[in-house]
């Protein structure tokens, strides 16, 4: 099994703990904790379940379950930022994320890793009220939304990116 992530049609902006993904189609935004961002930066198609459990595990030095990587691809999916659906084995149980908390906190002296992916609705460009800079609209961060320029310009898609037009 190897997950594929989804990019087409969201803007993506990486922080410090946590990495934020607009979705373009359905006007949602998502913002998934470490753990979470960890599994979907390796979610390219090549990278197996077993081998992201052994990479998270090396960027957060300590042990990781590959439940922990099962139980993240599933918010992945209900957020639809994985291009397919990824089949849960049928001789595995799923676990909700309480469940998970409950099962690891028996194992003592580990760190919790539970991946989050956590869902807001974006506001409409008529509902929004701030402008974006033209160093932001040029990453296509605010496509639709007025840009801070005299000229009453929006940031808009061009060719290569986006631009206030």
């Amino acid at each position: 099994m190897r997950p594929h992530a989804r990019h087409a049609g969201l803007v993506v902006q990486q922080l410090a703990d946590e990495t934020l993904a607009y979705d373009l189609e359905r006007h949602r935004a998502y913002c998934l904790n470490r753990t979470a961002a960890l599994v979907w930066q390796h979610c390219d198609g090549r990278t197996t379940l077993t081998e992201m459990a052994t990479l998270l595990e090396a960027a957060e030095q300590t042990p990781v379950d590959e439940e922990v990587i099962w139980l993240a691809l599933e918010q992945l999916r209900r957020a639809r930022l994985l291009q397919e659906p990824v089949p849960w084995p049928v001789a595995e149980r799923r676990y909700s994320r309480r469940e998970m908390m409950r099962k690891v906190s028996l194992v003592a002296g580990i760190t919790v890793l539970l991946p989050l992916v956590s869902s807001i609705v974006a506001p409409v460009t008529a509902q929004a009220t701030t402008c974006v800079k033209s160093s932001d609209c040029s990453h296509c961060i605010g496509v639709g939304l007025p840009c801070c320029t005299p000229h009453n310009t929006n940031c808009v898609r061009v060719t290569h990116g986006c631009s206030c037009a």
